[in-house]
């Protein structure tokens, strides 16, 4: 039986949080911009897609540098943290914008050949 990778579970979860911190941020600020205040339900459901998006740009983009990594291995400080945490902010967008980028060099790299 192989031993759990605590260490690999930790990055993880510390990569969620970062960008689910991202993602509750900007969600506090839209619910601060409301006029109109919606009922909790709403709110709740808003919120949970808001995580679900922020930890999946999160992830996203901590798979982004670790495939830019010199030896694959993302130390979370300073930027790496910041990026993960703007792309949480970010959701959705992040996203959009992962792949437009993705989708540029894959062009690119058709056309070159």
């Amino acid at each position: 039986m192989s031993e759990i990778d605590w260490a690999g579970i930790l990055t993880y979860l510390t990569v969620l949080i970062l960008a689910c911190f991202g993602g509750v941020v900007d969600f506090l600020e839209k619910l601060h911009k409301t006029e109109v205040k919606p009922p909790m339900k709403t709110i709740l459901f808003s919120l949970l897609v808001k995580l679900t998006s922020s930890a999946f740009a999160g992830l996203l983009m901590y798979w982004i540098l670790e495939w830019r990594a010199d030896n694959g291995v993302v130390v979370l400080s300073g930027l790496s943290a910041m990026s993960i945490s703007i792309s949480g902010y970010l959701g959705i967008q992040a996203v959009n914008i992962f792949s437009n980028i993705f989708r540029s060099i894959y062009d690119k790299a058709g056309r070159d050949k």
